[in-house]
């Protein structure tokens, strides 16, 4: 795989494909098992089958990536196992959209055909996703690649669901639940989102049976006191104790019954009146407030396509607007209407199809939670498993400890069917399969039977709650894949968004302290979520959203990376700025121009690193002092980088690797070693060691241009499976200290030449003035400096030069530098530079003068502030002096 050209010009475009068509095709993603013997598993999130990555998902993918190339590099056996979620109610949206083409839809076609026609439209289009996931650099491994409605995920779903039907933890019953009409399926409290709307407040009253007293209830929703069964106060509530204590009842609008008058902390006293009715069939607090006090169950007097059910009397069959309207008319006719006002309602909509929702009664699956949570909460609690950042421990809790029954049932088809079938409608056999459940039942009668499977299906997050297991899982049958599930369960790492704790992260945890007493997985990492550069959320109204693709076909893939794996800090959003993409991507060719440098001064490079390791550390003395310092340097970067990898710091890691690439190994030691690689005996064996563990490093990151140096320096593309980049080379604290007064004197005399505007082919007039051990240091160096900041008269004095023409500066005590830059200046860009300072200087000038003519500022503030800007104003003055006798001098 090599290749002796080394282009100027870094051009990604020309290898990427082929570099990842290469590791892929030689095994390198594979879990072979390395010289740690310790095993590393990530499973990757499933992107819904029919979606098109964004930029959230590039985030998550490049976190999961940089761990899973660290850990292969520092020799464990690593496995980031691919897969897709079979998106049920998206995929059967889009089925049925096609299928009322045909003039076709779910009811008159069969199960199976409508399923055919699912599968047939995830294989169409599911490949566009894995196209994605390998133009953004995932090292997975595609053998293994999972769908959640694979034959095999089958069977685990099953036999979970069996074995939780087993143990009592899964049950049947009537229950209050969310209906989505335009899906015609019930869904979960964090499938639907508020929306206030504009709405009317009905005040009416209740009167007290047997007196003249009465009580008036405020509701949005008059259409349904048809089936009131009772009226709730605040126990706190003065107005209303004797009535209570009593036992009063009041008499029920137009149904004209009496129903209870009952206390409960339900109530809001900070809403309507006080008095709430209850009609439990139709608002989920009220069914709570039901249970608590026994009530009855009341008749559902609102259907699913939002008309008026048959127990609805004279109002029956009538649009639910239309009955209101009927109904206040007759509440007003028998003088129960008091008033209406206007209000702000929260009404509850479908996250998908935008559906109001209706809350509804109805016989749904629910897994019972009391039981298995007791186990999660004693091994969180004794940390078997830990969360990154540790903030979102309290989100975890917040869930965890207010956990209800889970509604496991769906009424769908894309989904995995529930293994339940009925004889005729009551009796269940719970089976793994049709023919177990059948042959159960023919156990049961003593006879053949044919048996009816239960129509629904079951919430996708019961599939997902399985997958850190069932996707190592293929078949319970053979060894292979047990020996799998032993050498990788539990994973190490589950890599999430932190916006799904309870829909994915706990579901998990519930399900396999359940089956197996031990957590899936030891590191939950919470990813950031990606908005705009202005903080908000991406989405298609804003037209804010940002396609991966066309950023790497822009700025190339590890420019997306870096910027996405930097610019973070564990669980805080990212604001993404396209900006950031594009610094990095010349932060990548500033690295490549670097390595190629490297390569044309290396008339050999050694390809036994280890080697050349131990050959530097025993001619260690014989080192000149930056090539010290560097190796010191990067044994730094070495250790803080491992470090910062071993805590998940990805963002810590990253920052440190571009400051000592950028302000260390570039702007210096390269410039250092371009005066010295002639005269220095082991210059060039260091450059080599450090750009070596210097890409190492980086690797986990910026993969692709990383491995594309490594195969033009060393001729393979192994990058990828080297060992990580250790230094077993000591820290020399004492050069480290030392060169950091030579670099700050380098800095300020190119900040001097920066200033003064010259050219960077022009030489300069230096003195250096130190004292004491600082002289020493300088000394030592001092070739390197002038070298550096292109002085070719340059002197180290024990005396402060008396020129006052010079440029100075003071880098600490006893250590100045004095630059004379007259022969080297751009005339006319120092005269234009010494206007420009004078006109500010009159204009600052002229504010102060404005500031202490003020009687007002000057009679009123302290004493001391006034002494302050009188001061500022005399330097400011003497400033302005020196830079107009500067001026004339130049114009001489």
């Amino acid at each position: 795989m090599s290749n002796n050209e080394f282009p100027k010009k870094y051009n990604p475009i020309d290898f990427e494909e082929k570099l990842y068509k290469h590791w892929e095709e030689t095994g390198k993603f594979l879990p072979t098992v390395w010289k740690t013997k310790k095993s590393f598993y990530i499973p990757m999130p499933p992107p819904n089958v029919t979606s098109k990555l964004h930029i959230g998902h590039s985030a998550m993918l490049t976190l999961e990536d940089i761990m899973t190339r660290y850990h292969r590099m520092i020799g464990d056996t690593t496995l980031l196992l691919p897969g897709t979620d079979h998106a049920g109610i998206s995929t059967q949206v889009k089925v049925e959209e096609k299928l009322a083409k045909e003039w076709k839809n779910k009811h008159n076609i069969s199960r199976e055909e409508f399923l055919e026609e699912c599968y047939a439209w995830t294989k169409n289009y599911g490949w566009q996703i894995q196209g994605q996931f390998r133009k953004m650099w995932t090292s997975c491994d595609w053998s293994k690649e999972k769908f959640t409605m694979d034959d095999d995920m089958n069977v685990a779903v099953n036999k979970a669901f069996v074995d939780l039907y087993n143990k009592w933890l899964i049950y049947k019953w009537e229950y209050m639940v969310n209906y989505d009409p335009v899906l015609d399926t019930v869904v979960s409290d964090q499938e639907v989102i508020y929306k206030e709307e504009k709405a009317k407040l009905y005040h009416i009253t209740y009167f007290v049976s047997g007196s003249d007293n009465e009580v008036i209830v405020a509701t949005t929703r008059p259409e349904t006191l048809l089936w009131d069964v009772a009226v709730a106060v605040h126990p706190k509530d003065k107005r209303y104790k004797k009535l209570l204590k009593a036992g009063k009842k009041l008499i029920l609008p137009i149904v004209n019954k009496e129903i209870p008058l009952i206390a409960d902390e339900m109530v809001d006293m900070d809403f309507g009146t006080w008095a709430v009715k209850i009609t439990p069939a139709h608002d989920a607090n009220d069914f709570e407030v039901g249970k608590r006090h026994d009530l009855p169950l009341n008749k559902v007097v609102l259907g699913k396509d939002w008309n008026m059910t048959e127990v609805a009397w004279i109002f029956a069959g009538q649009n639910y607007k239309t009955a209101r309207e009927n109904i206040v008319e007759l509440l007003k006719a028998k003088w129960n209407l008091v008033k209406i006002e206007d209000h702000t309602s929260k009404v509850w909509y479908g996250e998908r199809s935008h559906a109001k929702i209706e809350t509804i009664i109805s016989t749904q699956w629910f897994v019972k939670i009391e039981p298995i949570v007791k186990k999660v909460v004693k091994w969180y609690k004794a940390k078997e498993f830990e969360i990154i950042p540790k903030r979102f421990n309290k989100t975890f809790e917040d869930w965890i400890y207010n956990l209800r029954d889970w509604c496991i049932s769906r009424q769908l088809i894309w989904w995995h069917q529930i293994p339940v079938w009925y004889w005729p409608d009551w009796e269940m056999f719970c089976a793994e399969t049709p023919e177990l459940a059948a042959e159960t039942a023919k156990w049961h009668y003593w006879k053949e039977i044919e048996l009816t499977r239960d129509p629904d299906a079951l919430d996708t997050w019961f599939s997902s709650a399985l997958w850190p297991f069932s996707t190592l899982w293929y078949d319970i049958d053979s060894n292979e894949q047990n020996d799998l599930v032993k050498q990788f369960y539990p994973a190490q790492v589950l890599e999430t968004g932190h916006d799904i704790i309870f829909f994915w992260v706990i579901r998990m945890l519930l399900f396999w302290y359940e089956f197996t007493w031990e957590t899936p997985f030891k590191t939950i990492y919470l990813h950031w979520l990606v908005k705009d550069k202005l903080g908000r959320k991406m989405s298609k109204s804003l037209w804010n959203g940002i396609d991966p693709i066309d950023m790497i076909e822009k700025y190339w893939t590890d420019a997306l990376r870096l910027t996405l794996s930097i610019w973070n800090t564990p669980g805080n959003d990212l604001k993404f700025d396209e900006e950031n993409v594009e610094n990095n991507m010349v932060f990548i060719n500033k690295l490549w121009n670097a390595s190629r440098f490297v390569w044309t001064n290396l008339e050999f490079i050694e390809p036994d690193i280890d080697k050349l390791e131990n050959e530097i550390k025993n001619n260690y003395e014989k080192l000149m002092f930056h090539e010290k310092w560097i190796l010191s340097r990067v044994k730094s970067l070495s250790d803080l980088v491992t470090e910062a990898m071993e805590n998940y710091d990805f963002s810590e890691a990253g920052i440190e690797l571009q400051t000592f690439t950028k302000n260390e190994f570039c702007d210096y030691y390269i410039e250092e070693f371009k005066i010295t690689k002639d005269s220095s005996i082991y210059g060039k064996k260091v450059i080599t060691y450090v750009i070596n563990k210097l890409l190492k490093l980086w690797h986990p990151y910026i993969p692709y241009v990383t491995e594309e140096i490594y195969n033009k320096l060393w001729f393979t593309w192994d990058l990828i499976v080297s060992d990580w980049g250790y230094v077993n080379i000591d820290r020399n604290l004492d050069i480290e200290r030392d060169n950091k007064l030579v670099l700050d004197t380098i800095r300020e005399i190119r900040s001097i030449r920066a200033d003064r505007n010259i050219m960077p082919n022009k030489f300069i007039w230096l003195k250096i003035y130190a004292k004491n051990k600082n002289s020493e240091i300088i000394w030592e160096v001092l070739d390197l400096i002038a070298g550096i900041v292109k002085s070719d008269n340059f002197e180290l004095v024990d005396k402060r030069p008396d020129n006052e023409n010079l440029a100075y500066w003071v880098i600490k005590a006893w250590v100045e530098v004095y630059v004379d830059t007259s022969n080297a200046l751009d005339l006319e860009k120092e005269i234009d530079r010494l206007k420009e300072q004078i006109t500010d200087t009159k204009e600052y000038i002229a504010l102060l003068d404005k500031k202490l003519l003020n009687e007002a500022f000057v009679n009123k503030a302290p004493e001391k502030l006034v002494r302050s800007e009188m001061e500022k104003k005399e330097q400011a003055r003497n400033k302005l002096e020196k830079l107009m006798e500067k001026l004339v001098k130049l114009k001489q």
